[in-house]
């Protein structure tokens, strides 16, 4: 017997580790696809999208961009 999905119930963590893999391939394919062709712009349109879904998700519209080092930088003596 399979498991009903109830709507209106949105898995945010299961959600985000998903839409992370999806971006990660379509930012293998912008890299992989000629300059300015059809498939890198259908990548960068996807990972667009992801980042908007992510955003709205979670309220963080940086939430799968590279966050600044932890680190603190040393002061010039």
């Amino acid at each position: 017997m399979s498991r009903r999905s109830v709507r209106g119930v949105i898995h945010t963590a299961e959600v985000l580790e998903k839409l992370r893999v999806g971006r990660a391939g379509s930012i293998d394919v912008v890299r992989q696809a000629k300059i300015g062709s059809k498939e890198q712009k259908l990548a960068n349109y996807v990972i667009e999208a992801i980042d908007e879904l992510a955003a709205r998700l979670t309220g963080d519209e940086t939430y799968f961009h590279d966050k600044p080092a932890a680190t603190p930088r040393r002061e010039e003596r």
